[in-house]
């Protein structure tokens, strides 16, 4: 696999890697004007209503063709790419590397594991982890700037929590185990800290 690592760091990634950082957006960079404008002649509340108005859209152009990320992470034999470009890139990179597996390294791609997924509207699986993009635009930090959009964030699974709920369920409440009759209330308290201190640890990098 370490064929694959220099494979994808030093093809792959600068070959899909391009430009410093994005475009403003054109209608973003427009608001903006004309709030600096309100706020410079007094016109507050305009220049408030621009600011809400500025919160509809991205503050750079999330399609600037001049401006490309790859980025690559392996544990083991799982792999993740996230790529800032367009799906048909995205596509492009999938098939190098079938191709680099199955010539370099006579390995085949898993088709039920090697997804494209959009960060924004759906989540990747990784080592137990969902993986996506935030978005919230009322998250902003005291210059009245949203800074959480776009970052990438690290979620616990939704079929993960109900696997975990349903041994202590029957029929959606909850529901003694009989295996632990005999013993101690004490011995009871501590097997469930166990159970419950083994998956909070494990996703503690998830959003709460």
């Amino acid at each position: 696999m370490d064929r694959l690592d220099r494979y994808v760091e030093h093809t792959l990634i600068p070959e899909f890697t391009r430009g410093n950082t994005r475009r403003r957006h054109h209608t973003y960079a427009d608001l903006t004007n004309q709030r600096k404008y309100a706020r410079k002649h007094g016109e507050l509340e305009r220049a408030e209503a621009l600011r809400k108005a500025m919160q509809r859209y991205p503050s750079v152009d999330p399609y600037d063709p001049a401006y490309r990320r790859l980025r690559y992470v392996r544990y083991a034999d799982d792999f993740l790419l996230g790529l800032a470009g367009p799906r048909a890139e995205a596509e492009a990179i999938k098939e190098r590397l079938a191709s680099f597996l199955q010539t370099t390294l006579h390995l085949t791609l898993a088709a039920e594991k090697t997804l494209i997924t959009s960060a924004i509207n759906s989540r990747a699986r990784f080592l137990g982890y969902d993986i996506g993009a935030f978005t919230a635009d009322t998250k902003c930090d005291d210059r009245q700037r949203r800074c959480i959009n776009g970052r990438i964030g690290l979620y616990i699974p939704e079929d993960v929590i109900q696997a975990k709920r349903k041994r202590y369920l029957r029929d959606g409440k909850v529901v003694h185990r009989p295996e632990l009759m005999h013993d101690s209330e004490y011995d009871i308290i501590i097997r469930y800290q166990w159970e419950y201190r083994g998956l909070v640890e494990y996703y503690g990098m998830a959003p709460g």
